[in-house]
């Protein structure tokens, strides 16, 4: 809520004020709304706002959008405009219109404003299905007007004036349409639109409606399936002659519809592809276990309360598991996300961070955009994907970001869609930080024992708990050392326990090719200026017990506030741990692996 009401510079009397501005709305809301149900709860780190079903305009607005696309889908046209319409009638005018938005409540105004106009089109294609075309022509030049670069609306224009009896307005229609996309973009209209213009042009009898409840031109696109397949089930169909000529009679009538030439192959337009692009499910992953659950529980109940899902940052250490966390909760929620599933690794501990633009493009296509028509400027590929991903459910795992503004213009406008990012960097502002600690010593043995196996670990117990201790409960070195020790099984552990504990050979001992923690702390120096890069060594060089901020600041000559300030950085990115107590002041430690690397530097290996 501060990052809503003051952004990243919040005054120093943010939290008292916010706490009265909650008081006030206790006293000025709550208690008048008296016996609605509706609650304000605080809780440790925040608050939580209870809202009985059917309060909610919001509520009701989704759940008649669902409840008519169903209808849509079920060829009940007539029932669909009845639910959609009174889904549109919840609306008057422009979403918190009277109020000033943040970051957050931005996104949320986007995300009602393209759903509201999914609704809407999905109300004109019913109404056009009934039959209501003269009816819908002014309300569709309005919207022309409103939106001149959506082919949506335009299609249906055309469409209702040719079914009027209007086919000359309905080709300027086009043809207006097509000069602004060259004026404003330098792009022709899609094939789809082309091939309605030439069915325009030639009076196909098939855009007429000819009694039917559906229309046969593509207000959706028609699937033409080859060779027998089922388009349901995608299996093989029974097929005789006469379903042959049938087929052939068909794809010759949509094929004429579309402006092939009739006897031409009919063109397959296919279907709206449905990403499955998560990494592979780690099989021994361990420990972790009430993250999990709290993760998928809180995805699990924005989405039962129709509320935005929210995106989910994963941070911490190098080498602490947020990709395995990641990808494991990803597959836990997966079927929760019917449209799709789509991954990119950001390479953000690489010198040569992925621009967002070519992970844009990469989405874009992955969800059916012909790469050819995909914009380079950087805003207009963001602003496409957005619309792409309204009234979708899709299911997004950005890996390894470099910093919050490489993930800003990766974000889908839609509720429905959820996003889990991990990176070194902390969140968003109106993300969900998650906090990754090293793993327990219990669940670090129970890793290292899945990965060389009981009987081997069993064999020398007490070079298994040295290993674990020196792997300093990081996952990542965990696995580059179970995996060393599975490619080595006549190798004694307590041997290479000992080769593990010389710090001139500890990292090379855990690390191997891709589970390399050396590239993730490369990152994180990277980012520091010479002043944090001498602090970060000195603080290195202590002894192993904790440390406070006035102990940085006499090792460091300086004043207490300017020590604060290098903790402060150095613990952001991860290279100091910091753990603080209700009476005492916090105290700064530095990881094991983090001083053999820090050391290393130092010497300049």
């Amino acid at each position: 809520m501060m990052d809503e009401l003051w952004g990243s510079s919040p005054p120093t009397s943010a939290l008292a004020t916010l706490q009265s501005y909650i008081y006030k709305i206790r006293k000025n809301v709550f208690e008048v709304l008296g016996g609605s149900g509706v609650s304000l709860h605080t809780k440790a780190n925040g608050y939580r706002l209870d809202i009985p079903a059917g309060i909610l305009d919001v509520h009701g607005f989704e759940e008649l959008i669902d409840q008519g696309r169903k209808a849509l889908d079920g060829q009940d046209a007539e029932t669909a405009a009845e639910l959609l319409a009174s889904a549109l009638a919840f609306w008057r005018g422009a979403p918190l219109a009277n109020v000033d938005p943040g970051d957050q409540l931005g996104l949320q105004i986007t995300r009602f404003q393209e759903r509201r106009k999914h609704a809407l089109e999905l109300r004109l294609e019913a109404e056009l299905q009934l039959g209501r075309h003269r009816e819908l022509i002014g309300e569709l030049k309005t919207l022309c007007t409103n939106h001149p670069l959506d082919e949506g609306v335009h299609s249906k224009l055309m469409i209702a004036l040719y079914r009027s009896g209007r086919r000359h307005e309905a080709l300027e229609a086009y043809q207006t349409f097509r000069r602004g996309m060259i004026e404003e973009l330098g792009l022709e209209p899609s094939p789809m639109l082309a091939r309605l213009h030439t069915a325009l042009l030639v009076a196909e009898p098939e855009l007429h409606l000819e009694g039917e409840s559906t229309p046969e031109l593509a207000l959706r696109p028609v699937q033409i399936v080859p060779n027998g397949i089922d388009a349901r089930s995608g299996h093989m169909a029974a097929r005789n002659d006469d379903d042959e000529d049938l087929e052939e009679a068909a794809g010759s009538r949509i094929a004429a519809a579309v402006g092939l030439p009739l006897g031409g192959p009919a063109q397959q337009v296919r279907s709206v592809p449905h990403p499955a692009q998560l990494p592979l499910n780690i099989a021994d992953f361990t420990g972790r276990t009430k993250v999990l659950a709290r993760l998928e529980s809180r995805l699990a109940e924005c989405r039962d309360q129709h509320a935005p899902l929210p995106v989910l940052w994963i941070t911490g250490m190098p080498g602490v598991g947020k990709s395995a966390l990641a990808t494991r909760l990803a597959h836990r929620v997966r079927d929760r996300f019917p449209d799709g599933q789509l991954y990119v690794d950001l390479r953000g501990d690489s010198a040569d961070p992925v621009h967002p633009r070519t992970v844009l493009h990469r989405f874009l296509a992955a969800l059916g955009e012909p790469r050819s028509a995909l914009p380079d400027d950087i805003d207009e590929a963001s602003e496409l994907f957005r619309s792409r991903c309204a009234s979708r459910s899709l299911l997004f795992l950005l890996d390894s970001a470099a910093t919050t503004a490489q993930v800003k213009s990766l974000l889908p406008g839609s509720g429905d869609c959820a996003v889990i990012v991990t990176s070194l960097a902390h969140g968003l502002a109106g993300s969900e930080l998650v906090l990754l600690d090293p793993l327990s010593d219990d669940d670090a043995h129970q890793l290292l024992t899945l990965i060389i196996g009981p009987q081997r670990a069993g064999e020398d117990p007490t070079a298994v708990d040295r290993i674990v201790e020196l792997c300093g409960g990081l996952p990542l070195s965990l696995r580059a050392v179970g995996t060393r020790l599975s490619r080595l099984p006549g190798w004694p552990l307590g041997k290479f326990a000992e080769r593990l504990a010389d710090p001139r050979r500890r990292l090379d001992e855990s690390s191997l090719p891709g589970l390399d923690l050396r590239a993730s702390y490369h990152a994180g120096f990277r980012q520091l200026d010479e002043r944090d890069r001498l602090a970060m060594q000195l603080f290195a060089m202590r002894a192993g017990s904790p440390f406070t901020a006035e102990d940085a600041a006499q090792q460091l000559g300086c004043d207490l506030a300017s020590a604060e300030g290098v903790l402060a950085r150095l613990t952001d990115r991860h290279l100091l741990q910091a753990a603080g107590s209700k009476d005492g002041p916090v105290g700064y430690s530095v990881h094991e692996l983090v001083k053999v690397y820090t050391l290393q530097r130092l010497a300049g290996n």
